[in-house]
């Protein structure tokens, strides 16, 4: 094997990471005219700094609304691919320490051919943000089982709590590094202080979550389960993890044929000497990069819950490696070049498929979609009839997360008028302040306007407005009907 220093590779890792950052950065930015659905509901959360939302824990919420105060949706799309490349630069660090650099850094590279780090990752969203509070949860407790360093406990307690306040599936992460920790603790590492400190960290950073759950009825557990409910029939227990298994083979394919171009060229294909790793490396590698994908199926597999296939988003940072351990293929300078080649004609080839669908799209899509049009609008209307700021957007999560955050007064949201998806309303200054209630005549939600108007009697009667999409004037029209509450004095 052609002997390469690995501050060279280090550059070349470089260049790969920055190309990533921005092409996927720009491309949503020139080719999308609106935000996309989770990063606008995350951006609607976000407007208010809560420990908890109706639908997740707070880490994405707070991430997104701190890029929208930044004012543009560029910041958003840049977050997103911040958090890929976060991913990206952790499990390189991680794979340096277990294999040789040609290796690590050909299994990260490898990534790119996963659509969960490139088109899914446009959309700010809790698994956009797995990506990188995982894979840097796994660097670090690594680092704390073989340097048993104090700053590597705290780093893995910090970066466990924010897995867990990004999403509840973060759970599965823990489990199976905790299977780590029982295989490989022996008894005296049980009295170090330093494992305590890390825990005490992941604890401090999970509990004020804790408490504003016992407050509101653990509402994001009942929503995870409605999530995730189906009819306990034998098919499910088989069909659910089944049919998970077959959309991550979909996801991983790509990958594992870039992995294979690295055979092409003269002998040797192989490694002539088997590479092989400590026992330590290969339990690490099985559990933390193997560990949630198997306990994935087999709850599901046990109980028959329903699986969602972007679940599967940060399961694989690990499998680049994994592939190339079962392939072991002869990685020379000039094969790594060449794959390098590959990597980067397959980020174009992405990009340049994703560009042109938008902008040949004959379908509906978040990305044409006029909220711009809508709330510009819908907010000079709004001043024409009362002179005055539009505090609030009362409405299904879509539209009303639209108007509030492309409105230049970015109202307050009240998902679907209900309390309980909305805890940051205060009823008596909404009725004082006034707002605007909208809702999509084809939205799936079927709205009770009697109960509203029984709710909120001033309301004025209802008017219908229609918009063009974006790009496709052709579309069938957006049916929006709105009504006002107008201020009192």
């Amino acid at each position: 094997m052609v002997k390469i220093n690995t501050l060279n590779l280090n550059k070349w890792f470089a260049a790969f990471i920055l190309l990533h950052l921005l092409a996927w950065t720009i491309a949503p930015i020139l080719m999308r005219f609106n935000l996309p659905m989770d990063a606008m509901e995350g951006a609607t959360w976000g407007k208010q700094l809560e420990w908890g939302y109706d639908k997740n824990p707070f880490i994405n919420a707070w991430i997104t609304g701190f890029a929208f105060q930044l004012g543009t949706d560029k910041a958003i799309y840049l977050f997103s691919q911040l958090s890929v490349v976060i991913c990206f630069w952790a499990t390189y660090q991680l794979i340096k320490k277990i294999v040789t650099p040609f290796y690590a850094i050909v299994s990260v590279l490898a990534l790119e051919g996963l659509q969960y780090y490139n088109l899914h990752a446009i959309d700010l969203s809790d698994n956009t943000l797995e990506l990188s509070t995982w894979s840097l949860t796994i660097l670090f407790f690594y680092n704390a089982l073989t340097q048993k360093r104090l700053r590597d406990w705290l780093l893995t307690g910090l970066f466990a709590g924010l897995a867990m306040m990004t999403k509840y599936y973060s759970v599965l992460l823990l489990i199976s590094l905790s299977m780590i920790l029982f295989l490989e603790f022996k008894k005296n590492d049980y009295k170090n202080p330093y494992v305590y400190c890390g825990l005490l960290l992941f604890l401090i950073i999970i509990t004020p979550h804790l408490f504003w759950l016992a407050k509101y009825d653990f509402i994001t557990i009942h929503y995870t389960l409605g999530r995730i409910s189906a009819e306990n029939t034998l098919w499910n227990h088989l069909f659910f993890p089944g049919q998970f298994i077959f959309q991550q083979a979909e996801v991983i394919l790509p990958m594992f044929l870039l992995l294979l171009t690295l055979f092409i060229g003269k002998k040797p294909f192989r490694l002539s000497s088997t590479l092989t790793l400590t026992t330590f490396n290969q339990r690490f590698l099985f559990f933390a990069g193997g560990g949630p994908f198997l306990l994935t199926i087999f709850i599901s597999f046990l109980t028959g819950i329903q699986l969602r296939a972007a679940w599967g988003m940060p399961l694989f940072s690990l499998w680049g490696i994994g592939i190339l351990l079962f392939l072991q293929p002869h990685i020379t300078f000039q094969k790594f070049y060449r794959f390098f080649i590959f990597i980067v004609l397959f980020l174009i080839l992405n990009i340049t498929g994703y560009c042109l669908a938008l902008y040949q799209s004959a379908e509906t899509s978040s990305a044409n979609f006029p909220g711009k049009e809508i709330a510009k609008t819908l907010t000079s209307i709004w001043h024409t009839r009362n002179q005055t700021t539009l505090s609030y957007v009362a409405g299904t999560r879509w539209i009303a997360g639209n108007i509030a955050y492309y409105s230049p007064d970015h109202p307050t949201v009240f998902i679907e008028w209900d309390k309980n998806k909305s805890p940051w309303i205060n009823e008596s200054h909404f009725k004082k302040s006034g707002a605007l209630f909208v809702w999509d005549t084809a939205a799936k939600e079927k709205i009770a306007i009697d109960a509203i108007y029984k709710k909120y009697p001033k309301m004025t009667p209802i008017k219908t407005f229609y918009f063009h999409w974006d790009r496709n004037p052709n579309l069938p029209l957006i049916t929006l009907q709105v009504a006002f509450l107008n201020p009192t004095k």
